[in-house]
């Protein structure tokens, strides 16, 4: 009996981009999409996708990037303010869970074993900043930044928000030796305090003083988060060309972990939960937004997971799959946007002149799609053939 093949799996993956969707849908699947992907799901065609990119646009899609750059702006509000309500969120918890956490510090494996060293809180606070220098490097070189840092936006927001949870639930002592003259006196709790204490933890943006500090900013380690998705994003999106750059990030984030532990900054705990969170939700974000074209995100698992309905509608405009790392100066970038718009000016007012060029390129297109799935199909019945003389 001859095996059966999905015309969808002779296709290269990457070449199922530059066409329309439609094609490919339509034999596999396509009463399974109508029914699950919905009114705001529609599949676009090839300018659609050419515009996720940030490429430019024939003539009769001229609507289509200004509503992408409409709803980007969207969305980068939206991130903002998640941003900022999680950060805000994690310091009004310190400001008032300070006079409730106690002062006698806990047991832990490497205090047993290392003394607290001071100076590597300093240390530490330096490989916070340098990953975080690094990271808006590569933002500056890659082609793609944009999406980078939204992405690395949302992963942040969610773990902080994850964070102002577990201070509020449960309060650890401090780990210093000195507990009683690092953390500042307790007082009567009351609401000018509270105010008091979040506006200056806003303005320092997280950051005190080492010697007159809030107590109880523990489980997790805010350090490592930072540091770990930092990393990630740099060894992630790095271009090939150099890739080894990643291992100052990892080897930054490696010593700055450490330092947070025998500064005593944090407890080990502390930055072994804030490395497994900021490695699951980096992984599962993009794990979710990069399934193949031919596959259902609704369907995946992760989709019962309340942030990965915000990563589909953060990703909606982003071509499925693994982006491609490729190196672009912000002035490039910039004088290719401003050739694209006018291109589409130019159109918009020579509109006979931008019908007949859009309709040959639509039949230019389509003579190149039906030669390369003619020849696809005459080597899958060639080697159905073969198979069956065997």
């Amino acid at each position: 009996m001859v095996k059966t093949v999905e015309f969808c799996e002779i296709v290269p993956r990457n070449f199922q981009y530059s066409i329309e969707t439609d094609e490919c849908d339509e034999h596999t699947n396509t009463s399974r999409s109508q029914s699950t992907m919905g009114g705001s799901n529609k599949r676009r065609g090839i300018s659609a996708v050419i515009a996720a990119r940030g490429a430019a646009t024939t003539a009769d899609d001229d609507d289509r990037p200004v509503q992408r750059r409409s709803s980007e702006w969207i969305k980068a509000v939206f991130l903002f303010f998640y941003l900022f309500i999680a950060g805000v969120s994690n310091w009004a918890v310190i400001a008032y869970t300070h006079d409730f956490v106690p002062r006698e510090p806990l047991p832990d494996v490497i205090f047993s074993l290392v003394e607290e060293q001071r100076w590597a809180s300093s240390l530490g606070d330096f490989c916070v900043a340098l990953c975080i220098v690094l990271l808006a490097a590569l933002l500056v070189i890659h082609q793609h930044r944009g999406t980078i840092l939204k992405r690395v936006v949302f992963c942040a927001a969610t773990l902080y928000a994850m964070r102002s949870i577990t201070l509020a639930v449960t309060q650890l002592p401090s780990a210093y030796t000195e507990n009683a003259s690092r953390c500042r006196d307790r007082v009567t709790p009351r609401f000018s305090v509270f105010l008091s204490r979040l506006i200056e933890q806003t303005i320092r943006i997280g950051f005190q003083s080492k010697d007159s500090m809030l107590c109880g900013d523990l489980l997790f380690s805010g350090h490592s988060l930072v540091m770990v998705t930092c990393s990630l994003a740099i060894a992630y999106y790095l271009p090939r060309s150099i890739k080894p750059l990643q291992w100052i990030a990892h080897i930054s984030c490696a010593i700055g972990m450490i330092c947070m532990i025998i500064s005593r900054t944090h407890y080990t705990i502390d930055v072994i939960i804030a490395y497994w969170l900021s490695n699951m939700v980096f992984r599962l974000y993009h794990a979710f937004c990069e399934l193949d074209v031919c596959m259902e995100r609704q369907k995946s698992i992760l989709n019962s997971w309340w942030p990965c309905r915000i990563i589909d509608w953060l990703e909606e405009n982003i071509v499925p799959g693994r982006l491609e790392n490729r190196v672009q100066w912000p002035l490039a970038a910039w004088r290719r946007r401003r050739e694209n718009s006018n291109e589409l000016r130019n159109s918009g007012s020579s509109s006979e002149s931008s019908t007949c060029e859009t309709s040959h390129n639509h039949q230019t297109h389509h003579k190149h799609v039906s030669i390369y799935f003619l020849a696809n199909f005459l080597g899958y019945l060639w080697n159905s053939l073969v198979w069956l003389t065997l």
